[in-house]
C-alpha cells in the first residue's frame, strides 16, 4: 500500500546525510502506538551518532525515527529504545520550560526554506513536555514561537515512543515541487549524558546543537501543498468594574 523507499538514508564519506520523507496513503492514528503498518513497511531512520560523551562512535541506546507526510501535515515518529527505563529522567511538563533540557527528549529541526541559516525547532519528552522555537541566523532563539502542532507519547517494554502532528498551515516554507528542506534528528539520553544526532556534531555545540541550522541533512521527497494566507485569531475579553 507505501510508495517504495528509494533510500532511508544515505551518508557521504564527509558527512554529508541525505533523508528521505514519505507520503502517507493510509491516515495514522496519533496515539503514540506506532502499530501502523508504515512502520513495518518503510525502515527507520535509525544511524544516529554520539557528540557527547565520546564524539564520533554510533549511539548506545537504538534510536528510529520516520519522517511521514499527508496533504495536510508533516508527521516525525520516533522509537527510543532504553535498557534502563527506570532511570529516564522526565518530570517536566510545563511548555518551553527552560528545565526540559535537562530531561530526555528528542528534537528535531526543520530548515524550511533550506537557506542553512534558519529553521524551526521541535523537542518532545517521555511524559508529554514539549519545547518550539524560531533559529534565526543561527544565532537567536525565539522561544516565543508557538505554532498549532500535537502528539502523543508511549512506552512499550523496551522504551518510549512518540507520534508528531504539524499542520503545514502552522509552517512557513520554501515554494515550488519537490523543494528539498533541511532536518535535524536528535536523541538525549540525560541519565547517561548522552547526545546523539543524525549528522556528526562537534562536541562544543553542546546544547545549542539543533540550532548549528548549517549542519542540518537534508530532507527529500516532500510534496508540500501551495502556501496560503496565514491569519492567526487571539480571542480575548475584557471586563471592569466602577464603584
Amino acid at each position: 500500500e507505501f510508495r517504495r523507499v528509494l533510500f532511508r538514508s544515505a551518508r557521504a564519506a564527509d558527512g554529508t546525510t541525505t533523508l528521505r520523507a514519505v507520503r502517507l496513503t493510509a491516515p495514522i492514528k496519533l496515539d503514540g502506538k506506532l502499530d501502523e503498518a508504515v512502520y513495518r513497511e518503510v525502515p527507520a531512520i535509525d544511524q544516529f551518532i554520539q557528540a557527547e560523551p565520546l564524539n564520533g562512535p554510533p549511539g548506545t541506546q537504538k534510536t528510529e525515527f520516520w519522517i511521514l507526510y499527508d496533504n495536510d501535515a508533516i508527521y516525525v515518529s520516533a522509537r527510543c529504545y532504553e535498557d534502563h527505563l527506570d532511570q529516564m529522567v522526565a518530570n517536566e511538563m510545563r511548555r518551553d520550560a527552560v528545565t526540559l533540557a535537562q530531561q530526555d527528549f528528542i528534537g528535531f529541526g526543520f530548515d524550511t526554506f533550506n537557506d542553512h541559516r534558519n529553521s524551526l525547532i521541535f523537542t518532545v519528552t517521555p511524559v508529554g513536555g514539549r519545547m518550539d522555537g524560531q533559529v534565526n541566523d543561527e544565532r537567536t532563539y525565539n522561544g516565543d514561537w508557538n505554532p498549532v502542532w500535537e502528539f502523543k507519547t508511549g512506552r512499550f517494554e523496551g522504551g518510549w515512543t512518540t507520534e508528531t502532528r504539524i499542520p503545514f498551515k502552522s509552517l512557513r516554507y520554501g515554494s515550488g515541487a519537490g523543494h528539498p528542506w533541511g532536518v535535524q534528528l536528535r536523541r538525549e539520553n540525560r541519565w547517561k549524558n548522552e547526545s546523539t544526532f543524525i549528522t556528526p556534531m562537534p562536541r562544543s555545540y553542546a546544547v545549542r546543537a539543533l540550532q548549528v541550522v548549517s549542519q542540518y541533512a537534508t530532507l527529500e521527497g516532500l510534496e508540500v501543498p501551495p502556501r496560503g494566507p496565514r491569519i492567526d485569531i487571539k480571542p480575548y475579553a475584557t471586563a471592569s468594574v466602577t464603584t
